[in-house]
């Protein structure tokens, strides 16, 4: 008798334990994401600016860009982008998340190579050519190489932040302190996530390009949903440190559509600023 009532209680911990597991996976990633993406995106675009204003020299000094800053301006603004680096860092770490399984194969540069990834897929939406002001203030290269940096950063951090930020979390667990953590990641998601989704949503609507939106949103769920499909895992397995150049290649070429698609897009707005 108590066999049998053991079994069920034993499903309902391994049921709780799995839930947990993968709320644990997307808390540490988009917690991971933000602290980056603050920092990285946030206050590096700020950064990018004020090289640009010291670029382009008085002649720029005291104008307002596209966006409604002022050149050379560093002020609250800051805090503001550092805020919106942030909302668009929590989906850079469930990219990395995602992805970082086949990009084990470059070893401690694979935050690196991640952002060289990202950068080919996703520069466009930030390195925009009907955005005047990359042509307008500095110098154009200067301009874009600044911009283009920006994910490098974010993919060199996100690496190391992102496994410090695993083993400081305690993996799921049946206790009072477990299910007490499972109640606060559940909070942090519920707050965060939709949050991140409302800021994201109004940045991209202010683009005004919604078939790029669209497009953009499809890549990122190819990413974070397709590629780890069990049939493509199996068929493109995923190559570790001191892999050959064939399980290289063969690991990474699920990423090749939205890379060629990204680096298509890329090309079209250098094309627009040059």
């Amino acid at each position: 008798m108590a066999e049998v009532t053991t079994r069920p209680q034993t499903a309902k911990r391994g049921t709780f334990v799995a839930a947990a597991t993968r709320l644990r996976s997307v808390a540490v990633a988009t917690f991971a994401g933000l602290l980056c993406g603050a920092v990285a995106l946030g206050v590096g675009s700020r950064l990018a600016m004020r090289v640009v204003a010291l670029v382009g020299g008085d002649a720029d000094a005291g104008k307002e860009t596209d966006a409604g800053f002022t050149v050379g301006d560093v002020t609250a603004v800051t805090i503001f982008l550092a805020f919106l680096g942030g909302a668009a860092g929590t989906f850079g770490g469930m990219l990395y998340a995602a992805m970082r399984r086949r990009l084990a194969w470059a070893g401690r540069w694979r935050g690196l190579a991640f952002g060289g990834l990202v950068l080919g897929i996703f520069g466009s939406p930030l390195i925009e050519g009907s955005n005047p002001d990359f042509a307008e203030f500095g110098i154009p290269i200067v301009n874009v190489a600044l911009f283009a940096v920006l994910f490098l950063f974010f993919g060199i951090l996100i690496a190391p932040v992102y496994d410090d930020v695993q083993r400081a979390v305690a993996p799921p667990s049946t206790t009072i302190a477990g299910n007490a953590l499972f109640a606060v990641e559940g909070a942090g998601m519920l707050l965060l996530v939709p949050a991140t989704a409302i800021v994201m949503a109004a940045l991209i609507a202010d683009g005004g390009d919604a078939m790029k939106v669209l497009l953009m949103l499809a890549i990122f769920a190819y990413l974070v949903i397709v590629q780890q499909l069990p049939s493509l895992a199996r068929r493109f397995r995923p190559a570790m440190a001191g892999a050959r150049r064939r399980e290289i290649i063969m690991s990474i070429i699920p990423f090749a559509p939205p890379v060629a698609i990204g680096i298509a897009l890329d090309v079209r707005e250098l094309l627009a600023i040059f």
